[in-house]
């Protein structure tokens, strides 16, 4: 049986941001296992590239333009001026709130590190895939609360923040379409993460996981497939769509 996620026989090159925990950890190690080329980007990264479990890692803040174009120039340079075949942005944060008690502060800054930090890495990623000859994809991180309320943990600036990305994927998807660049968004429902904070509270876990079809919380590696799925050749029909990775919770 084929790996639908595997890379071709000639390495492709791979940007995934958010790679030092969850679920961009999984998707770069994932890929680095499969054959593809990959650069990881990560607040908590190194400010001097390094290497480590095949994944060539460098620091980046993604609200910040200047350290989103430094760190794409360690990739540049990893790949000898060839641009990324694909990118996989995964950095983000999640903070819950109720709308009431929501300050000005706080939604610039849930919406500066998942909106503007979207943009940015997807803007990046755009002007050297566009300009490259061949296919590329970029595939954004979204959340189920972007097509879904939750009273358990409400968070308005959350959702709002991740509806964003939603919309950002399907303009891209139009935008960049023509020359090749596919974009699409990757829901995830409850997954078993750092980011996961709803874990802290047994009974509202328990609650949670009640209300999945499945009856369980995913895991990072299950979503890093679908990551890689749509990153890949495998899926260069997909374009503008937004995936939801959360057994069935969206549908309940």
């Amino acid at each position: 049986m084929t790996d639908t996620h595997a890379a071709p026989p000639h390495p492709q090159r791979l940007v995934v941001t958010g790679s030092g925990s969850g679920i961009g950890r999984a998707t770069a190690l994932l890929a680095a296992r499969t054959g593809w080329s990959v650069a990881g980007l990560d607040l908590t990264g190194p400010e001097r590239p390094c290497t480590r479990d095949g994944v060539r890692t460098v620091r980046c803040d993604v609200t910040d333009e200047t350290s989103v174009e430094a760190a794409f120039a360690v990739a540049d340079d990893l790949w000898e001026g060839m641009a990324p075949t694909a990118v996989v942005h995964c950095a983000g944060v999640y903070r819950f709130k109720p709308a009431v008690r929501t300050t000005a502060a706080d939604w610039d800054a849930v919406l500066g590190i998942n909106a503007r930090g979207s943009l940015l890495v997807a803007a990046a990623a755009g002007r050297r895939m566009t300009a490259a000859p061949g296919p590329g994809s970029v595939v954004l991180l979204s959340s189920i609360g972007a097509v879904r309320g939750d009273a358990g943990e409400p968070s308005a600036a959350y959702s709002a923040s991740k509806g964003a990305v939603v919309s950002l994927a399907r303009q891209l998807a139009v935008e960049w379409g023509p020359d090749e660049v596919r974009c699409n968004a990757v829901l995830p429902g409850v997954i078993d993460t750092p980011m996961t904070t709803v874990t802290q509270d047994p009974d509202a876990f328990r609650e949670v996981v009640r209300r999945i079809p499945v009856g369980r919380t995913g895991t990072a590696e299950e979503v890093a497939r679908l990551c890689l799925f749509l990153a890949s050749d495998a899926a260069s029909f997909v374009n503008g769509t937004a995936v939801p990775v959360d057994g069935g919770q969206s549908a309940a």
